[in-house]
């Protein structure tokens, strides 16, 4: 077993190099960019713990990491260390289960490997957080005591990097977790050791930045907020459903990502939040339409779960089958209700439920049942490498935007100047992960930053953009009056009475850095 083990570390340190090379290895947005430039002290000038959605004890070792050296970029490599390791005891648990025929084994390993390549290719912390803790959920379903405490310091490390990722992989194993432990409570010793020290590690957090008021409103702030960018019934509310005093053009440059934090503190964004959790179900419920986009993984899961139903002989099994059926189609609805299911997420969430059809399979091998079942996960794993084509072409256009168009344009900007994007993407998830693009200027923004302690000097209100030293990133479109940028122009002049225009500083032919001024 010493050497399978071996065999597999090294099979998927090769696996993983080859697809990073190949596909090749990116982030999927730029959250990871944002928080690397953090760790690795670009953005802050000395390493920092604050990563804000990943938490400060492992903020804290890549600090100390990138204050050793800078040459090696900790994030990244961090990440690949734990997928390596995680891939390979996945791998083990599959390989080693009695009871399951080769084929099935066979079936199932490829598609473990297509997804894990669909997650390299658009490289994220909260599909990190998710595969680590999906690894350690299966090393807890081992006999082995030594597995078990392994995938103990599993769990705790992915719910470090993404708490709620992990505790929603958490939530999908642990029926099929109590469903093997049954009434073996010394098994439970580990749960509840895993789970103290889960908590443990987010009371720390959070006592962390509680503790200075300054990273305590921001930290309240950024919660509220992407509870509201992320809430697909925040877009459905109209103006006379506002709360008094909100204006509509500062909540709708709000769910841009393009917030005044003057106009709209965190007050208003209180008042806000409670007024979306009050929009009624029959409107919550259209928000399913948006499963559309995951319909074929949805009927492929679906007709596993049926296949296995009507195949097992055991009843207890079929009752849990069933009843885990029900569970999984109740939480992708409650997700779906009050929140966009998003493409990481739903990766998180198809990972414990294809671990747990394994861990179920019937004993009995009908014909039907193996061609049902090998038909079943050869889509499955066919539409997953459809999906890596697709985003290896978004990737490599993201790509060549940001090292063509827009990194050049960058260039132009002073040192010790801001920037912020309004209206446009900036594609910064396209740098390489190896080495995170250093700014030679501060990045202020006005997205998930807002109200961050790192932009405390520039402010928070649209009037830093009048800041000499302050240049916005957009696109050559930006004169428009339907853009962004001329409704934040239109709002400087409604709340503080300041007339702006817009000066362009450089372009090419697709973007553009300006400035707004003081109109004379």
């Amino acid at each position: 077993m010493k050497h399978l083990s071996l065999i597999l570390l090294v099979f998927n340190i090769a696996f993983f190099a080859v697809m990073a090379v190949v596909l090749p290895l990116g982030f999927e947005e730029n959250d990871d960019i944002m928080m690397c430039m953090i760790a690795n002290g670009a953005y802050t000038g000395t390493p920092d713990c604050h990563l804000v959605y990943i938490n400060v004890i492992y903020g804290w070792v890549l600090a100390l990491l990138y204050q050793l050296t800078t040459a090696i970029e900790w994030y990244t490599l961090s990440f690949a260390v734990l997928h390596i390791l995680s891939m390979s005891a996945i791998t083990y648990c599959v390989v080693t289960i009695p009871n399951r025929a080769q084929w099935e084994k066979i079936l199932w390993l490829v598609a473990l490997y297509v997804l894990w390549a669909r997650i390299i290719i658009a490289l994220q912390f909260t599909t990190t957080a998710g595969f680590v803790c999906f690894a350690g959920c299966m090393l807890l379903l081992r006999e082995s005591r030594k597995a078990r405490w392994t995938g103990v310091l599993f769990v705790v490390t992915g719910a470090l990097i993404r708490f709620f990722a992990a505790g929603l992989v958490g939530l999908l194993m642990a029926p099929i977790i109590i469903y093997t432990y049954r009434l073996e409570w010394r098994k439970y010793m580990a749960l509840a050791i895993m789970l103290t020290a889960v908590v443990g590690c987010r009371v720390t957090n959070q006592w962390v930045y509680n503790h200075e008021p300054d990273w305590k409103y921001f930290r309240t702030y950024n919660q509220l907020r992407a509870q509201l960018n992320d809430n697909p019934n925040a877009y459905k509310m109209t103006s006379s459903q506002l709360p008094a005093g909100i204006d509509p053009m500062d909540y709708q440059l709000l769910l841009r990502f393009i917030p005044d934090a003057e106009q709209i503190d965190l007050p208003a964004i209180r008042k806000l939040s409670a007024s979306v959790g009050k929009v009624p179900l029959n409107q919550q419920i259209l928000n399913l339409n948006r499963l559309v986009k995951y319909a074929v993984e949805i009927v492929i899961l679906l007709a596993l779960l049926m296949m296995m139903l009507l195949t097992t002989g055991n009843r207890s099994k079929y009752i849990f089958l069933l009843l885990y059926t029900l569970f999984v189609a109740a939480l992708i609805v409650h997700v779906s209700l009050d929140g966009f299911l998003k493409n990481r997420v739903f990766l998180c969430m198809l990972l414990p439920i294809v671990g747990t059809d394994f861990m179920l399979l019937p004993d009995t091998t009908g014909l039907k049942r193996r061609w049902g079942i090998g038909i079943a996960m050869t889509i499955l794993s066919a539409w997953y490498i459809y999906q890596i084509a697709e985003e290896h072409n978004t990737a490599e256009y993201n790509r060549y935007v940001w090292t063509h168009l827009q990194q050049p344009l960058l260039e132009y900007i002073p040192e010790d100047a801001y920037v912020t994007t309004i209206g446009t993407t900036m594609f910064v998830e396209a740098s390489d992960p190896w080495h995170v693009w250093p700014y030679k200027f501060r990045k202020y923004t006005l997205g998930w930053l807002t109200w961050s302690p790192f932009n405390k000097e520039p402010g928070h209100s649209y009037r830093v953009l009048l800041n000499d030293q302050m240049y916005v990133f957009t696109d050559v479109n930006y004169t428009h009056n339907h853009t962004a940028l001329q409704r934040v122009c239109e709002q400087i002049e409604k709340h503080y009475s300041v007339p702006s225009t817009i000066e362009w500083k450089c372009r090419n032919g697709k973007y553009a850095l300006v400035k707004v001024k003081v109109k004379e």
